[in-house]
């Protein structure tokens, strides 16, 4: 339970750090990822965000799966989250397969021509609106990540792994919408 403790804390005070910050952040991140060419950016999408996102989907499945059943009847709210979620992961599946198959392939072979891969970032821009459209829903339901008093510690980790995984799914869908088509010239 400790263990459970502290990764909600460390979670926790992330957070935090990431609300003060988050114009900062994203302000500085834009000008390093600027730095990259289309490739390593591509890669570093690959290695920190797609891996991220598998883990914290493969993460949230477990929580749903053990989170105890008195929680999913007093907390009504959790099913229609639960719903929600699977219609992200699904979204982000897809996302995922065709980031590895497609889009990455267009940026490989395009990387030092200039072509129009527009089409790629109107069809990341749609799948980065129907996916933030279930976030906010999910954020609206769980009052913002808060879990309810007296919640076990399987539906705070969900909470908190929730959190996350939106997190890091804007900053993942931002790269591609925004720097990307920079770097391809889309």
């Amino acid at each position: 339970m400790d263990a459970l403790r502290r990764c909600h804390l460390h979670r926790f005070s992330k957070r935090i750090l990431l609300n003060k910050n988050s114009f900062i952040m994203k302000k500085s991140m834009q000008q390093e990822l600027k730095i990259l060419n289309a490739v390593q950016l591509m890669n570093l999408v690959s290695d920190k965000y797609h891996a991220s996102e598998k883990r914290n989907l493969s993460s949230l499945n477990q929580c749903f799966q053990f989170m105890p059943p008195q929680d999913m009847s007093n907390y009504p709210e959790l099913t229609t989250i639960r719903l929600h979620f699977g219609e992200i992961r699904k979204l982000l599946q897809k996302h995922l397969a065709d980031s590895e198959t497609v889009f990455f392939l267009a940026t490989r072979k395009n990387a030092n021509t200039s072509s129009d891969l527009s089409y790629l970032k109107d069809q990341v821009h749609s799948v980065k609106e129907e996916i933030s459209k279930r976030f906010s829903e999910i954020s609206t339901l769980t009052h913002r990540y808060k879990a309810p008093e007296g919640a076990s510690a399987w539906t705070k980790l969900c909470y908190a792994l929730l959190h996350d995984l939106e997190s890091d799914t804007n900053h993942h869908l931002f790269v591609e919408e925004s720097i990307f088509p920079l770097k391809l010239g889309a």
